[in-house]
């Protein structure tokens, strides 16, 4: 082996153990957080998303609001928590950034502590993202849409013989499946010293279905307030209201009958009056989020909270695409 080779074996392991590198990419971390930063997740799971906690199961199915059904799928274990959902987030940003459109894209790691540096997560963090990369590698979802809308008949006026169209508007139902894969592939490389175990490079490749979807269906985010919001289903409706702020021209009324289904569904399977005092919990912890991102994290947030429901209102977006305030997530790798 030569002398170059030595040296750079001596640079990685340095890289790998040295207290001193470790507690410097700890700061670094904290420097991150002072500074606004932008990263992207697909608007479909603001609506339908990944499990709250860990299933233990290779399928997990979620029935989200307005016809939209989510079904997860990986041999092994389907991805979860709020871990899952940063991943996915780094995932999502490399894809919509990519220069290459609806193509496999190529995310490097020369170490872990570098995927962690991204994420703005400490080294104790290490463990679970490893966890989540296995749960990601060779995970596919699968949506169902289904909508109904009234369109006037002449728009079907070649369906009907003779023209012989109705005058009245008619109903339109559609029906929309996809099957996107996660990955075409996860590489880990770990190091073993024979009294400890490092994972140094880590490779992932972005099927071309997701970069593709990412790329046409994302949705721009505050990735410093994703990240500190706790709970997996606070950060799902942190999304969602960013998502959905974008397109209000009117007040929108949502029942809360829809907004449980949507963030926190009922175990149907439980017993009726087990369901009534759930589902009453469910959405009074939904408003309690609500209410705290609105005033920790989105103040500008338009939003009126009932036992009905709740109703948004236009709101100023809190980030935008080309945001100049905000770094990208993916700036200093």
């Amino acid at each position: 082996m030569s002398k170059k080779a030595d040296k750079d074996d001596v640079i990685q392991q340095n890289e790998l153990t040295d207290p001193n590198l470790i507690s410097l990419f700890d700061l670094e971390i904290e420097a991150q957080k002072a500074s606004p930063v932008m990263a992207f997740i697909p608007s479909f799971f603001t609506t339908a998303s990944l499990p709250f906690k860990n299933v233990h199961k290779p399928v997990f199915v979620r029935k989200g609001a307005n016809g939209i059904t989510l079904t997860l799928s990986s041999p092994k274990n389907v991805p979860f928590g709020k871990y899952g959902r940063l991943l996915l987030s780094v995932l999502t940003t490399h894809a919509v950034l990519s220069k290459e459109k609806n193509q496999a894209v190529l995310l490097e790691f020369k170490t872990l502590s570098e995927l962690l540096r991204e994420l703005q997560l400490p080294k104790q963090r290490g463990k679970d993202i490893k966890e989540q990369l296995e749960c990601f590698s060779n995970a596919q979802f699968a949506f169902d849409i289904e909508t109904k809308e009234l369109k006037a008949a002449y728009l079907f006026k070649d369906l009907y013989e003779d023209g012989n169209y109705p005058k009245s508007d008619v109903v339109v139902k559609t029906k929309t499946t996809g099957n996107i894969r996660f990955t075409n592939g996860v590489q880990i490389q770990e190091i073993d010293d024979g009294s400890d175990v490092k994972t140094a490079g880590i490779k992932i490749v972005l099927s071309p279905e997701f970069s593709g979807f990412c790329q046409r269906h994302a949705v721009p985010i505050d990735y410093g307030v994703y990240k500190d919001i706790s709970s997996p289903v606070g950060k799902d409706i942190y999304a969602w209201l960013v998502y959905r702020n974008n397109g209000i021209k009117e007040p929108i009324f949502i029942p809360r009958d829809k907004i449980v289904d949507q963030f926190m569904p009922v175990n149907e399977e439980k017993d009726r009056l087990t369901q009534m005092k759930t589902f009453s919990n469910n959405y009074n912890k939904i408003l309690s989020l609500i209410k705290e991102i609105k005033e920790k994290y989105y103040e500008e947030l338009n939003i009126g909270l009932d036992d009905d429901g709740i109703t948004l209102y236009k709101s100023p977006t809190p980030i935008l695409k080309d945001d100049t305030r905000y770094a990208l997530i993916t700036s200093d790798i």
